[in-house]
């Protein structure tokens, strides 16, 4: 079999998670070439993995016989020009979360993007959403969402538990929390897209989407979607109390973006979902899913979970061992992760998208998805300013 020959554009964090999967997964895939906006962070992740090409851009690495899938782990303000060129050029797309997002293009003397009123995004991100749409139906690619989520076990494991159920589901709670972004583009609108919403809330806003849409196809042989939003968010580190606080160990330095949100989604057959995202969680990474049926309830602990449980009474005594993503100390109780990648589901996210591509199926994480999580998302935005509920 020929292997599946793909072309990361992008250098960062989650650059070294896909090419992880990619590795768990090479019986399929061979990652042939990478570029990034600064070459020598590209030029080290090829040392590293043994990548044999480094391209000098994007429009390189896309236009390049020797690349068959361009995978997007860019800043989400760089995805709607990679994937278009990708699509135009007929490679299929595998494009890390969020799908788009709204920076302020067309508003260039405005430094504060968080300001501008959030009908005027929801607008633009809308437009942005069909130009890529109509893209990908005039070419011949498949185009693959890299919502781990919907991969992760404990996820799987809930949707064959729903399908012998037969019960429908209710309600639905999720969340993605920690205690703030490194990433230095986090802090501004102009190259996050949004904030903790955005950011992270992509994450569980599309796994409760998910599973509705898979849960319509048992039931109803058709997805079930989101009708309406309403949405709430907070600039919570930039509290009085806090400002007056010097013990704290949560990242402060937010510019227009918020750090906290909290979305109610209404579905069509009126069942609902609550979804949490914030920056003002400490303990380390909150990736947490909760099914409410009329028969039975689910709790998927994705991050932490008790898979396994270690005590220290010193920071120091685990050394520089990998505990989990963003805890703030070893001491004490912690939840080490042995297989962080695998629990989250980015190999399994990698297996199915090899399917996709070799087979005649579409990948479960697909463009619907991407799409449907950035409406949603901008809507929440715009219920937020408005005070009001929001119809798709």
């Amino acid at each position: 079999m020929n292997k599946i020959r793909v072309g990361i554009v992008g250098a960062g964090f989650v650059s070294h998670i896909h090419i992880n999967a990619y590795k768990e997964n090479k019986e399929f895939f061979e990652v042939v070439g990478i570029c990034a906006s600064h070459i020598e962070n590209a030029q080290k992740i090829a040392k590293q993995y043994g990548i044999s090409k480094v391209f000098e851009d994007y429009r390189q690495l896309i236009k390049s016989d020797l690349v068959d899938v361009v995978d997007v782990c860019v800043p989400t303000n760089v995805h709607e020009e990679v994937i278009l060129l990708a699509l135009e050029n007929n490679k299929d797309v595998i494009c890390e979360k969020p799908l788009i997002g709204y920076f302020g293009e067309d508003m260039q003397d405005v430094e504060k993007v968080g300001d501008i009123h959030k009908d005027h995004m929801y607008k633009r991100v809308l437009e942005k959403i069909q130009k890529i749409e109509d893209a990908l139906k005039s070419s011949k690619s498949k185009f693959m969402y890299a919502e781990n989520f919907v991969y992760a076990p404990a996820v799987s494991k809930a949707k064959r538990m729903i399908s012998v159920s037969k019960a429908p589901i209710l309600e639905l709670r999720a969340e993605e929390s920690h205690s703030g972004s490194h990433a230095t583009y986090s802090r501004r609108w102009k190259t996050a897209g949004g904030g903790s919403l955005l950011r992270m809330g992509s994450h569980p806003v599309g796994v409760v989407v998910h599973l509705k849409h898979f849960e319509g196809k048992l039931r109803y042989g058709k997805p079930i979607h989101v009708k309406s939003v309403f949405g709430e968010v907070g600039k919570l580190t930039k509290i009085e109390s806090l400002r007056n606080f010097e013990k704290h160990y949560m990242v402060t330095d937010w510019f227009d973006v918020e750090d906290w949100s909290c979305a109610v989604l209404t579905f069509e057959d009126d069942s609902k979902a609550i979804v949490i995202s914030n920056d003002i969680s400490l303990g380390g990474v909150k990736n947490f899913v909760q099914v409410n049926t009329a028969s039975g309830m689910i709790y998927c602990n994705i991050t932490p979970n008790n898979m396994m449980v270690a005590y220290a009474p010193s920071s120091e005594t685990w050394d520089d061992e990998y505990i989990a993503e963003k805890i703030e100390t070893k001491a004490g109780w912690t939840f080490p992760s042995p297989e962080e990648d695998w629990v989250r589901g980015y190999p399994q996210e990698m297996k199915d998208f090899a399917l996709a591509i070799l087979g005649n199926k579409e990948p479960e994480s697909d463009f619907e998805l991407a799409k449907e999580t950035t409406m949603i998302i901008y809507a929440a935005y715009l219920s937020a300013e408005k005070g009001l509920r929001i119809d798709l």
